[in-house]
């Protein structure tokens, strides 16, 4: 879980009263909605093969998605009240500090089907599931080479070691410093 606490805002099993920005809000997302869902209707219209192409795009967008649900145990349940004055339960990563940041300050209610209807209230519950235990690994020991094992590495080591020198100390004619070297070297 993230190292900052998840947020409440107001209680959503008591009363509440919606304020000018809860109806502000609210009417905003509505023309959100309706605006885009405008623009899409007249682009299909204009073009009958963009609709075939936005419904296998949608598709394999849930697919995706589907494939990639996050596991139980990274998922914060939350009690929310809705605009509509109806109290449900939804569901938002774990990091999430409250539920209606990163474009989901609104959604669809269960209830009344009032969609979107904007979240006015909430209070996180705890995880959807507990997260799994630590790993028990069983301990593999690191094995410390014998005296005999390090003796041998010793020796070829020295070995590697004496063959390099010997294969720089062979004589190179265009080398300048090998042909004035001192003689008794």
């Amino acid at each position: 879980m993230g190292e900052e606490p998840h947020e409440s805002h107001g209680t959503p099993l008591e009363d509440y009263k919606l304020t000018k920005a809860d109806q502000r809000r609210q009417q905003g997302s509505e023309r959100i909605k309706t605006w885009v869902e405008m623009v899409l209707d007249e682009k299909e219209v204009a073009d009958p093969v963009l609709n075939a192409g936005r419904d296998a795009a949608a598709r394999r967008a849930m697919e995706i998605l589907y494939r990639s649900q996050p596991k139980d145990h990274d998922l914060m349940r939350w009690r929310v009240r809705l605009y509509c004055g109806h109290i449900t339960q939804t569901r938002r990563h774990v990091t999430t500090r409250n539920p209606t940041v990163s474009g989901m300050s609104s959604m669809c209610c269960p209830d009344c089907g009032l969609d979107p209807s904007l979240i006015v209230a909430y209070e996180p519950l705890g995880l959807v599931a507990e997260p799994p235990g630590p790993v028990s690994r069983p301990a593999t020991p690191i094995r410390q080479p014998s005296g005999a094992q390090l003796e041998r590495r010793i020796a070829e080591l020295e070995a590697e070691l004496a063959g390099l020198r010997v294969s720089t100390l062979v004589v190179d004619p265009s080398r300048p410093s090998a042909r004035s070297a001192p003689a008794g070297s």
